[in-house]
């Protein structure tokens, strides 16, 4: 008898420690992700982790321009797509990429050069945000395409920076959104943006190939490339101050908006020299 009572004490113990459990369930459900990616290498980067949204059951949309040069809508891909029209064509952007290259390729900048290489490049960059502005307005400004994106419910918004509008997309949207970025240019979107510290006598602009080793005259080289990397970054990034004000209705700046979510791919401190 004692056996037989202790056997059912046992066994209602675990009905009791299974009862438990099962309070502590929830639903839990897949999320619907929205993505806003950059041509050529950053679509390469923003692939990785869409291959991994889709490998934990999530569903994913990502918006295309029918000018892309790197993004290939396929029907029998597990992501889905959602085309918008934009006013220029494919060969307007492979211009651009190829003048890019060909700028830090042939005309990497010395001591001599400086200005002038910033100067074209001040000039690419002006001409990124033209047809970034009219892939803005190929979404944000066609009612019928924004009123289809918010029917879709959609969680949340992964952003490449580079191409702008992703944060506005998302606040229009009513939906939250996070960006994804190796890095930019000298840092400068993450010092401005996330405001990541980097004292330019200790901490080598990104891009300018120096090390954390930096002699009197490199030490000049590397202000000064951040310096120029602010003026580039005020002067094209900032016009976008008004653009963001139509769009929402209000006086903003990119800024401000940018410091809402900032999400780097790898810690800021992770490759920082050491003392």
């Amino acid at each position: 008898m004692a056996s037989i009572a202790a056997t059912n004490l046992v066994r209602k113990k675990h009905l009791q420690l299974i009862a438990f459990q099962f309070a502590f369930i929830g639903i839990v459900s897949c999320g619907n992700v929205l993505i806003w990616p950059t041509e050529a290498s950053h679509w390469l980067n923003i692939k990785i982790v869409i291959q991994e949204l889709i490998k934990r059951d999530h569903d994913v949309t990502i918006l295309v321009s029918n000018a892309s040069l790197f993004i290939k809508p396929k029907a029998e891909s597990a992501e889905k797509f959602e085309i918008y029209s934009v006013p220029f064509t494919k060969s307007h952007i492979e211009t651009l990429i190829k003048g890019i290259i060909g700028l830090w390729l042939d005309n990497k900048p010395t001591t001599f050069t400086f200005w002038r290489f910033y100067k074209e490049l001040g000039k690419q960059v002006r001409k990124w945000h033209d047809l970034n502005r009219q892939m803005c307005d190929g979404v944000l400004g066609n009612r019928d395409f924004m009123a289809q994106l918010k029917r879709s419910k959609y969680d949340l918004l992964l952003s490449d920076p580079v191409t702008l509008c992703g944060d506005l997309l998302a606040v229009k949207l009513g939906i939250p959104f996070v960006y994804s970025l190796r890095f930019s240019p000298a840092s400068t979107v993450e010092r401005h943006c996330g405001k990541m510290p980097s004292p330019p006598s200790y901490a080598p602009a990104v891009l300018s190939e120096l090390t954390d080793n930096l002699s009197f005259g490199e030490r000049i080289k590397n202000i000064v490339s951040y310096y120029l990397q602010d003026y580039v970054f005020q002067s094209y990034w900032g016009e976008w101050d008004l653009y963001y004000s139509k769009i929402l209705g209000k006086p903003l700046t990119l800024l401000f908006v940018f410091n809402w979510r900032w999400m780097e791919r790898v810690p800021w401190d992770s490759k920082r020299p050491n003392c």
